[in-house]
């Protein structure tokens, strides 16, 4: 089933693809569709902000990326028997809602527990440190639990119809998420967390195993979506394809941990000084620096669904290697731009951002802006700027 190119397949009750094609040519298409998905996220932003829910934002964007990512295993069964886009969008996001709430009531339910056998007393803060922990769930399933469903094809269960197939990839999904979340995650609540200071809520291991997981993920969906599977599709058949991506993006992401972590430092910093923002002195600069990590990720990540999905992998009248780099300079140009203008537009998004980037933690827009996109790419397929052929 094609996600990316002129013309985007969405199953019907008999594995029959309803296809949708873009109202305009690109890259009109996508730039229409960039605009819409700011728009749309702004909105949703304000929206849970002004209904009280500003403390759950990133959890909710979290946990709405897993249940889009669910979807997509089962391929938006059963509702893509309701064959129109607008109509298969709609019930999708409201069960993709429905599963990002009960997420939160179970992560309610983890904190007490979590923060009791930490020693934390205070249920206040055993709610800070257990969302916290719990809400890494979702890191643990956008990055190696989909390399491996993706990298493989759905191996070796591409030929099961649904909702067979969707139950035995979910399965391994969960099993990949539950494993890589008790690796990295789970044993770094800190008990000595305080309420005001979200940063004590983790030990530092947390950060880097975040910052791993978000490279994990540019890696896989550069290679597997802007890169069409290359270099992985010359390793011959699955699952030699999904293993070589698997491991090779696992030691990517990271590689470039450390990467980026050294381009903060000597490069991100000090151009961060020249641009007028005061020095927070060494270790509010350290904090900056891993946040930075992670959020320059996650706009390269964002730039890789804009132009995959939204672009369509545009232009493709090129060589394959002409190809690859403008999709990968794209992808960077796209990424970083994002990354220092959303430090411009902080401010506008209410109290808790100021504007200061080494103060800033912009993860729970990044979650709430990624969760959007991905509800309009996939479960949508991009109504109403696609239309059904």
């Amino acid at each position: 089933m094609s996600l990316t190119g002129d013309k985007v397949g969405i199953p019907e009750a008999e594995e029959a693809p309803v296809i949708v094609v873009p109202r305009w040519k690109q890259p009109i298409a996508g730039i229409v569709g960039i605009l819409l998905t700011f728009v749309l996220a702004i909105a949703v932003w304000y929206a849970l902000a002004l209904a009280g829910l500003g403390a759950l934002i990133s959890l909710l964007g979290g946990f709405g990326l897993m249940a889009v990512l669910f979807a997509i295993w089962f391929e938006n069964w059963p509702f893509y028997k309701l064959k129109k886009p607008w109509k298969v969008g709609l019930a999708a996001t409201i069960l993709n809602i429905i599963v990002a709430f009960v997420f939160v009531i179970i992560t309610t339910i983890f904190s007490v527990g979590y923060g009791g056998m930490l020693g934390i007393s205070d249920p206040l803060v055993q709610q800070a440190v257990g969302s916290a922990i719990f809400g890494a769930l979702s890191a643990s399933c956008f990055s190696f639990a989909v390399l491996w469903v993706a990298g493989t094809m759905y191996w070796p269960w591409f030929d099961k119809k649904q909702p067979k197939r969707g139950i035995l990839v979910f399965i391994v999904g969960w099993i990949i998420t539950l494993v890589v979340w008790l690796l990295l995650f789970f044993p770094y609540g800190n008990p000595a967390a305080t309420l005001a200071d979200p940063l004590s809520w983790v030990l530092p291991q947390y950060g880097l195993n975040m910052g791993w997981t978000q490279w994990v993920i540019f890696f896989a969906l550069l290679t597997l979506m802007a890169f069409e599977y290359w270099p992985w599709n010359k390793a011959g058949k699955q699952p030699k394809i999904g293993l070589a991506a698997f491991i090779t993006c696992a030691v990517l992401g990271l590689v470039f941990l450390v990467v980026a972590g050294i381009v903060g430092a000597v490069v991100t910093y000090p151009l961060m000084l020249l641009l007028g923002f005061p020095d927070p002195g060494l270790a509010q600069a350290t904090v900056a620096i891993g946040l930075w990590n992670v959020a320059y990720a996650d706009w390269l990540i964002i730039a890789i669904i804009f132009v995959s999905l939204f672009f369509d992998n545009w232009p493709k009248g090129y060589s394959q290697k002409k190809n690859f780099l403008i999709r990968f300079l794209t992808i960077v140009i796209i990424g970083t731009i994002l990354f220092f203008a959303s430090y411009l537009i902080a401010p506008i998004l209410g109290p808790i951002y100021t504007g200061n980037p080494f103060y800033d933690n912009l993860t729970p827009f990044l979650l709430m802006f990624l969760w959007v996109q991905l509800v309009f790419a996939y479960l949508w397929r991009k109504w109403p700027i696609y239309k059904e052929m």
